[in-house]
């Protein structure tokens, strides 16, 4: 891998990070607006919505980067960045492993921390910002992992 490599996958995933971090807000305005406190455990609740949130950010995170550096490869903008590694070269197959991988890694942690806590509620602000954080950290675990495999051989 070259430092343009490098710097193309810091780019990607920097985009990647920043658009999580402004729809995982947005998706929490339309699940909890007017919720005050933020009830943490039940169906439909904070600890619950992590499983769609993990679901579309890694789904997306591996998906569209992915889609733009394959055709990038593809098209020789970008040179091939060595071997592929152990994600599937198929995309979708890719970008559904990284999904369900999310769902259940990234569930499971925030799952464990909030009972280690003993949550049960949440400011809104609280809340809101911890969905937000989440997003960012897992746009930034999973894009650039994606993408390494999309500009493999």
């Amino acid at each position: 891998m070259t430092q343009d490599h490098v710097t193309y996958i810091r780019r990607e995933t920097l985009v990647s990070v920043v658009i999580n971090t402004v729809l995982s807000a947005a998706a929490f305005w339309l699940v909890f607006r007017g919720q005050d406190p933020v009830q943490v455990w039940g169906l439909g609740y904070w600890v619950f919505d992590f499983i769609p949130q993990s679901f579309m950010i890694a789904l997306m995170s591996t998906l569209v980067p992915g889609a733009i550096a394959g055709r990038a490869v593809r098209a020789g903008r970008i040179r091939p960045a060595g071997a592929p590694g152990r994600l599937p070269g198929n995309l979708v197959v890719r970008a559904l492993l990284m999904a369900v991988l999310g769902v259940v890694l990234g569930t499971a942690a925030v799952a464990g921390l909030a009972g280690l806590a003993g949550l049960s509620a949440l400011s809104p602000s609280a809340a809101l910002a911890l969905k937000m954080v989440y997003g960012a950290l897992l746009a930034l675990i999973v894009t650039p992992l994606g993408l390494r495999r999309a500009l493999s051989r």
